[in-house]
């Protein structure tokens, strides 16, 4: 039996999102740490397609962060469309508080 993927309307026309969107959903339970790194690319992958259709510049010298707002700000997007990209803000400030509280660092409880 063909096993599909909530993702398969990705794979007609954006196969490198299917692509990842697939593999996070195929690895939820066996490896989820490789879904949440699938879930970031998708998320910057996503980011960087909007960019590019609605004529922002994105590239290695802009701000995830930066690209996200902008867009935001550019298509004035809906609640939903919003609440998921927050998501993806909120994921960055959690890793720059980390990475400044913690420094990598293991802490023992």
């Amino acid at each position: 039996m063909d096993q599909t993927s909530n993702f398969d309307f990705l794979n007609r026309h954006l196969d490198w999102l299917f692509k990842l969107a697939e593999s996070a959903e195929r690895n939820f339970s066996p490896n989820p740490n490789t879904t949440l790194i699938n879930m970031c690319q998708l998320g910057d992958d996503i980011a960087q397609a909007i960019a590019a259709r609605i004529g922002i510049e994105a590239g290695s010298n802009i701000k995830q962060i930066d690209l996200l707002r902008v867009i935001e700000y550019k298509l004035r997007l809906d609640d939903n469309v919003r609440d998921a990209l927050k998501s993806l803000m909120v994921g960055y400030s959690l890793s720059m508080w980390f990475q400044v509280t913690f420094r990598g660092e293991l802490v023992e409880y």
